[in-house]
């Protein structure tokens, strides 16, 4: 069931139930009235009649004639019965045709008392007088009473029928309006392809929740747009930097084997062929990095990791390169604790980040050394790694961190450029921020900030 049909028949059900709940409170406390009002009438009937059969002698003749007429108006078609109280067996017998065995026995312990049987209203009265005890039974039928009783019920009835049908359409008005901002964003969402992301929800200036959910439909197209963008770049970038190596490698195997060549002319080729095989290797596992760095984020684990040993294991890493010896480390500030050294993060991909920026500054600076600088603030780790090589410009340090960007004056060194890239993720995947600062022929600072664990 759509919602907007829970709406209106929920809605209608509510209020009908509401209407229903007041219109039998209403029946009820009318006919409670004017049973309670017919009630005072037998009753008043009741003493009448007394008076009217007991104390004649006692009142004047003006006044025991309006006791009469009083009596005729009040209830003109009422049954009187005056039983004396003499013989009480009769008495009893003579009760029992009109009230139950209980009732019979209260009234005629000396207690007035009232009984409905069908449509009539029966009232005792008892009695006693100067000439004895009397038993006044009054039944009377308030016939007025029944007839408005069922015109209020057909009124009421009919109220309710044509209520219900009022608040269904009010209903469904009502969901309508309510539900048109939703409709107008499946309307809306429904033309949103993967062809045409740029395509957002109008938001309006209410601050409603509604509103809320087309600002974050809008957030989540943009950061649809955005990965897909990131992927749209990612393939056509990567096919292109995977498809020089191979290449290479296929057109050096096809000259090599055009024709019979000497020893070193096939060591020579193989050389090529290694070099360029190297260079595809080291830009799939690049890629393969970056890749999981974007899409799986979720998954990854961390661990406590004490930065001082982690940065030696870097040093050694190089000193079995073409880099050894070219590392120098310096701890000016460092903590009484390890806890103010440890960061938490995963192991590899932080690995992956700083070598990346070390192995820049090693290539980009041959044959100087580069420094590697590890301090502990109040709140954070710095890490910091200087070279004095060929610098960066400053027009393009803004492309830094851009897939495959390259600087304009390190084209002549091998490289694919996304170096950067991986590891502006990699730290940004650890809460980490990384600053860059460089002049052209006096070399390049990194440094790298890490919150403690």
């Amino acid at each position: 069931m759509k919602i907007r049909n829970k709406i209106v028949y929920t809605f209608t059900g509510l209020v009908s139930f509401v209407l229903l709940f007041s219109f039998s409170l209403v029946y009820y406390l009318s006919k409670h009235f004017m049973e309670k009002d017919f009630y005072d009438l037998v009753s008043e009937k009741a003493t009448l009649t007394a008076w009217k059969y007991f104390e004649k002698d006692e009142m004047s003749e003006a006044l025991y004639r309006k006791v009469i007429e009083k009596g005729i108006v009040n209830l003109p078609d009422a049954n009187e019965i005056v039983l004396d109280t003499k013989n009480k067996p009769l008495v009893h017998d003579s009760l029992l045709k009109v009230f139950p065995e209980e009732i019979v026995k209260e009234l005629l312990s000396g207690k007035n008392v009232r009984y409905s049987k069908e449509e009539k209203q029966l009232f005792g009265l008892y009695y006693p007088d100067n000439e004895g005890t009397f038993v006044i039974v009054i039944a009377a039928t308030n016939r007025f009473g029944i007839r408005e009783q069922q015109k209020l019920l057909y009124v009421l009835m009919f109220i309710f029928l044509i209520s219900t049908v009022f608040i269904f359409l009010l209903g469904n008005l009502y969901a309508t309006n309510v539900l048109s901002p939703i409709s107008n964003i499946l309307k809306n969402v429904k033309r949103i392809r993967a062809t045409n992301l740029s395509l957002r929800l109008k938001e309006n200036a209410r601050n409603d929740e509604l509103s809320e959910l087309t600002r974050m439909f809008n957030q989540m197209l943009d950061r649809l747009e955005n990965s897909f963008t990131l992927q749209k770049n990612f393939i056509h970038n990567s096919s292109h930097e995977l498809k020089n190596p191979l290449t290479a490698i296929l057109g050096e195997a096809e000259i090599t084997l055009s024709r019979q060549r000497s020893q070193e002319e096939y060591i020579s080729a193989l050389e090529k062929i290694k070099s360029e095989a190297e260079r595809l290797d080291a830009l799939t596992q690049n890629l393969l990095s970056l890749a999981q760095t974007d899409f799986d984020q979720t998954g990854i684990k961390k661990d406590d990791i004490r930065m001082d040993e982690f940065i030696w294991e870097i040093k050694e890493h190089f000193d079995k390169t073409r880099y050894q010896g070219r590392i120098d480390i310096h701890y000016p500030v460092l903590p009484d604790t390890s806890d103010r050294i440890t960061i938490s993060g995963t192991s590899f991909l932080l690995k992956i980040a700083i070598i990346n920026v070390i192995d820049n500054a090693c290539k980009f600076s041959i044959p100087h050394k580069v420094d590697v600088t590890l301090e502990s603030g109040p709140d954070n780790i710095r890490l910091q790694i200087s070279d004095r090589g060929i610098g960066i410009p400053g027009a393009e340090m803004n492309n830094l961190f851009q897939p495959f960007f390259r600087a304009s004056n390190a084209i002549t060194y091998k490289g694919s450029g996304i170096g950067l890239s991986l590891v502006h993720r990699i730290i940004d995947l650890h809460n980490g921020k990384i600053n860059i600062t460089s002049a052209i022929g006096k070399g390049t600072k990194v440094e790298i900030t890490f919150p403690i664990a």
